[in-house]
């Protein structure tokens, strides 16, 4: 009777053995957008991996791996978050010329772009598409509303949250002032979430003043030749109405963080500035050959720890090139 139990309780647990799904274990791999340039400023190409040296959180990797623009890169995926408050009236007239540029010089064929403008609202003129035709249209469809809100860090939350969807490349390019003025999205979480998607950031921002200064009277804002902004750099050298010392608290707090800059150094992207549109233009072209350009390092998180980790990147042989590249990722 024993042996009979006995055999009865080996068939079953091989019968359940049987039915449970196969366990896997999901291992992140950690991709890191590089740029290296000379001193010229020329792209160097022709590194291999083993030309690197990564360090996670001061540990080197073993097995990294390379794709770069000699075997072919991921597409890419950018979203255009473009300010679209009163004060951006001016340099609207300017972002408007760009839109024959994404496509060509910046997602190619197989990439797509989403275009999205903010001021008290965060509107999608676009989504995310291959279309040449429906990026221009998008771009050339640019309209300043009266608000003088510029809600940044809520339009940067919400196209990062979308382009997690995104395979391949995902890339988010900011054009407006240098600060948010409204947003209830907190810098930490935009933050957090950019850095856990590994999205790269790039800003293009303006002078609300100096684009005013530069513009034709009928490109102006309705309400006044000059609108003033959070960001003393926009300001006048004396002007006439300003009441300082109402407004130091503010200006304190608006000081401590400009959003774009910090995401594109923590990403291994840029920010650039513009007055004039060929000034604009160059930045696109900029941006164009640099993600085309670049070396994309990716590690297997072996042994994840929580938090956010410090990446370094350097190429040993050659210390006269000038490296830019993701600085962390977060792990969850």
């Amino acid at each position: 009777m024993l042996r009979h139990v006995s055999t009865y309780l080996l068939f079953a647990l091989v019968i359940t053995s049987a039915q449970e799904p196969p366990f896997r274990v999901q291992t992140k791999v950690v991709q890191i957008p590089v740029s290296v340039t000379n001193q010229n400023g020329g792209s160097v190409d022709g590194l291999s991996a083993q030309d690197f040296t990564v360090l996670d959180n001061g540990i080197r990797q073993a097995d990294v791996t390379l794709d770069d623009f000699s075997t072919g890169l991921a597409p890419i995926s950018i979203g255009i978050v473009i300010q679209t408050s009163a004060a951006s009236k001016p340099a609207l007239v300017k972002i408007s010329s760009i839109g024959g540029m994404i496509q060509p010089l910046i997602v190619g064929e197989r990439g797509a772009a989403a275009v999205v403008t903010f001021d008290q609202n965060v509107r999608w003129l676009q989504d995310f598409t291959s279309d040449d035709i429906e990026i221009r249209s998008a771009l050339k469809n640019l309209r300043a509303s009266r608000s003088g809100e510029a809600r940044m860090i809520d339009a940067i939350a919400e196209v990062a949250d979308r382009l997690k969807e995104r395979n391949g490349r995902r890339i988010l390019l900011v054009i407006g002032e240098s600060r948010d003025r409204g947003s209830d999205t907190g810098f930490q979480k935009v933050r957090e979430l950019i850095e856990r998607e590994s999205i790269e950031v790039f800003g293009i921002h303006y002078s609300a003043y100096a684009t005013a200064m530069v513009a034709k009277p009928e490109d102006l804002p309705e309400s006044s030749p000059m609108v003033m902004s959070g960001d003393p750099n926009d300001w006048p050298p004396s002007p006439p109405t300003v009441n300082f010392l109402a407004i130091g608290a503010e200006l304190a707090r608006l000081a401590s963080v400009k959003p774009v800059e910090v995401l594109a150094q923590l990403t291994g992207g840029f920010d650039d500035t513009f007055i004039k549109e060929t000034a604009l233009q160059r930045a696109i072209g900029r941006i164009g050959t640099d993600v085309h350009s670049q070396y994309v390092l990716s590690f297997p998180q072996l042994k994840p720890s929580r938090g956010i980790h410090q990446l370094e990147v350097t190429v040993p042989a050659n210390r006269g090139v000038r490296i830019r590249s993701r600085r962390t990722y977060l792990a969850d």
